[in-house]
C-alpha cells in the first residue's frame, strides 16, 4: 500500500459547453491552472458521443458510441503533471448503462457539471513497469 495524507486547499466548479470535448477541456483547464497539483473530479451532464474504454491488462479497448447519453457520473483525479484520469458511467435512453475510462471523442450535447477539489501536497503519475500504466505516485508505504 502506498498514501498520502492531503489538506483540501480549494474547489472550482467547471462547466463545459456543447460541443466541448470533455477529457480535452479538462485537460486545457490543468494546463491553465499549474498550480492544481493534485486532485479529485466527479460530475454529470450529457454527450451527443462517447468514447471510452476498457483496459484488458495490456492496451485500452476503445468503445466508441454515437448517441445521445446521459452522463450519470463521473470520476477521476488530476496528477501535477496535467494528467486526467476519468471514468464515466452513461444512460442509455432504454435505461440501461455503459460506461469506461474516458478518452478523447466525449463530446458534450448539452452540459457537463463538475466539481474538482484540489488537495496539497501536488502528486504526480509516473509509468509503472508492471501495469505500463501512468499510476500515482504516493511516497508513503506500508
Amino acid at each position: 500500500m502506498e498514501y498520502i495524507k492531503q489538506k483540501p486547499q480549494s474547489s472550482y466548479l467547471i462547466r463545459l459547453l456543447k460541443g466541448e470535448d470533455l477529457l480535452l477541456s479538462l485537460q486545457d483547464f490543468c494546463e491553465k491552472f499549474p498550480e492544481i497539483g493534485a486532485g479529485w473530479i466527479n460530475g454529470i451532464g450529457a454527450v451527443s458521443q462517447a468514447n471510452f474504454g476498457f483496459f484488458d491488462g495490456e492496451k485500452y479497448i476503445e468503445i466508441l458510441m454515437e448517441e445521445n447519453l446521459e452522463i450519470l457520473s463521473l470520476i477521476g483525479n488530476i496528477a501535477s503533471n496535467q494528467i486526467v484520469h476519468l471514468h464515466g458511467i452513461f444512460g442509455k435512453v432504454d435505461g440501461s448503462c455503459v460506461g469506461g475510462h474516458i478518452m478523447p471523442g466525449c463530446i458534450i450535447s448539452v452540459t457537463c457539471e463538475l466539481k474538482l477539489m484540489v488537495f496539497e501536497p501536488k502528486v504526480e503519475r509516473q509509468l509503472d513497469p508492471t501495469t505500463n500504466l501512468k499510476l500515482l505516485s504516493l511516497p508513503e508505504k506500508s
